[in-house]
């Protein structure tokens, strides 16, 4: 029989052919992609003529005579020779174009050649144009591709070839203060929106002639640089190569942050764990490279991408290594608390209260009771009722400007809260518990992951109002097994909790010292895996 009703259900999803607007989207995807091919390789295949006109026209068309690409044709001075240069206002910095350029050619080439000798095209790269980079170029499409990204092209009547010169206009918002990851004594400093100034905050922080930088263009229609950032003799080189691959395999039109990128580049991109540590810090993307990890960034974005990343490592703040082990072991031990608070602290509530109220005391018991006479639901409706009112307090608070963002929160939870309790909707208790689930979450130093604990509090809240402390016993060990099985390019989330090592169990609860810290991270695979010397330590009487 129930094969019988399988065949029909089949049959039925058959008839309705669900995958067709899924294969006619797939069709136009594969056009769209075929399309945008064509007209790459179209340009490709385009060279510069020895035709200054026909060049300026040709690389115009191409990007459709728009109002902000601009031409000017001059000749240059001692010589019947006339040169154009092409750029895009908006993103150029036309000082650099008028001083490097157009005034070393009209004005002072004739100090540089003979009236009566023609001009070498060697000439003009060698002395006359002063910008601190110009490429020979002829093909249109690498061309089009330079000017869209703020160069300029220089190109001279008679000759088959053109310059390439940098005048790219640098444009947004000066270094400033973290915003997602305050320090109490870390550096005031974080990533702007743009790249060369986040390589020079790197730069400034980290001189070892092995740093290396890797750039790849992605995107077919954006074409963003995207950095590849390690140190050589540190890094695993497996998982250099193996960040390079998926970058380089991407089709598709752009990403615009390094959020979105690592969504596109991560193992598993339904986890509801982030496999990817995003920061806008430099020292904490400094401390990462010389762990043994890499780091990504973007053209436009503010933050850096740190792969691979394991649960420990998200839990740990920058101001673990300004205080002394004691101290530091203190707070990262109370975010662990806050970790475990903010994930499991309503369902255990919920399952003690509704299943196993022998586990309490007799005068709390009784204190609970009363205070939930003559609520109209259950616990687990009231919970459910106080996390959609804290996430949408939290999400009002981000959306709204800055100056009445807090106040939202704070004057709306409290008097939601307090009218909640007396208009009889949720017990005060209840309210307790939710307000320190949210403080909980707030000791999180990384924002993804506390929206993941946020993600499975719910969920748990069910199986405590279903099954009690056994249901959320069974969540836990799923919980843990579905963490275990999660890789973040190649290495285990859980390690090093997982297997067992000492050494890397000791730096995952105990924020030691610098001087004891001897060793990198084993589970990184680093090449260099000391990280300082034993015997060499500062402090302390001379002997």
């Amino acid at each position: 029989m129930l094969n019988i009703f399988t065949k029909w259900l089949d049959k039925g999803w058959r008839k309705k052919k669900p995958n067709k607007p899924e294969e006619q989207n797939n069709k136009e995807n594969q056009q769209g992609q075929k399309d945008q091919a064509i007209y790459e390789r179209k340009f490709q295949n385009l060279k510069l003529t020895r035709n200054l006109q026909d060049n300026i026209t040709n690389i115009k068309n191409a990007m459709n005579n728009n109002f902000d690409i601009k031409t000017k044709e001059f000749k240059l001075r001692g010589q019947e020779i006339y040169a154009g240069i092409v750029y895009i206002q908006s993103i150029v910095n036309e000082d650099t174009i008028l001083q490097h350029i157009v005034n070393p050619l009209m004005i002072e080439s004739s100090l540089i050649i003979d009236k009566d000798e023609p001009i070498l095209f060697k000439t003009i790269i060698e002395s006359m144009v002063t910008a601190e980079y110009v490429k020979i170029v002829e093909s249109l499409a690498e061309i089009i591709l330079a000017i869209m990204s703020g160069d300029t092209l220089l190109c001279i009547q008679g000759y088959d070839k053109g310059f390439i010169i940098s005048t790219r206009k640098y444009v947004g918002r000066q270094v400033g203060e973290p915003v997602l990851e305050p320090s109490v004594q870390g550096s005031q400093e974080g990533f702007t929106e743009t790249i060369r100034d986040n390589i020079g905050l790197i730069r400034r922080r980290l001189r070892d002639p092995n740093l290396v930088f890797n750039v790849h263009k992605l995107g077919r229609r954006t074409k963003l640089e995207v950095v590849v950032i390690y140190i050589k003799d540190i890094v695993d080189q497996n998982v250099v190569d193996e960040v390079n691959r998926r970058i380089s395999s991407l089709d598709i039109d752009g990403v615009h942050n390094a959020a979105q990128l690592g969504l596109h580049i991560t193992d598993s991109p339904n986890s509801i764990f982030p496999l990817f540590q995003l920061t806008e810090r430099p020292d904490r993307t400094v401390r990462g490279l010389l762990e043994g990890r890499v780091a990504i960034l973007i053209e436009g974005g503010g933050r850096a991408l740190l792969v691979p990343v394991t649960l420990p490592l998200q839990v740990q703040s920058v101001d673990d290594y300004y205080e002394n082990w004691i101290v530091g072991s203190i707070l990262r031990i109370s975010r662990y608390l806050g970790l475990f608070v903010s994930s499991f602290l309503p369902a255990l509530y919920i399952a003690v209260t509704s299943h196993h109220p022998g586990m309490l005391p007799t005068i709390l018991v009784l204190t609970i009771a009363g205070s939930r006479a003559g609520m109209p639901f259950p616990g687990i409706f009231e919970a459910i009722i106080m996390e959609v009112t804290i996430a949408m307090l939290q999400e009002a608070s981000i959306r709204l400007p800055r100056v009445v963002g807090q106040t939202v929160s704070i004057v709306g939870g409290l008097v939601i809260g307090q009218a909640a309790v007396q208009a009889g909707i949720v017990g005060p208790i209840m309210v307790i518990i939710t307000a320190l689930t949210a403080i909980g979450s707030f000791t999180i130093p990384d924002y993804s992951l506390s929206l993941a604990t946020r993600a499975i509090r719910i969920p748990f809240m069910i199986l405590a109002a279903t099954l009690g402390i056994f249901g959320v016993s069974m969540g836990m060990l799923l919980l843990l097994i579905y963490i275990a099985d999660l890789k973040s390019f190649g290495v285990r989330y859980i390690r090093p909790l997982s297997p067992y090592r000492s050494s890397d169990l000791r730096q995952t609860f105990i924020s030691s010292n610098e001087s004891s810290m001897t060793k990198r991270p084993v589970f990184l695979n680093p090449g260099d895996k000391q990280r300082q010397s034993t015997t060499k330590r500062g402090g302390g009487d001379a002997k």
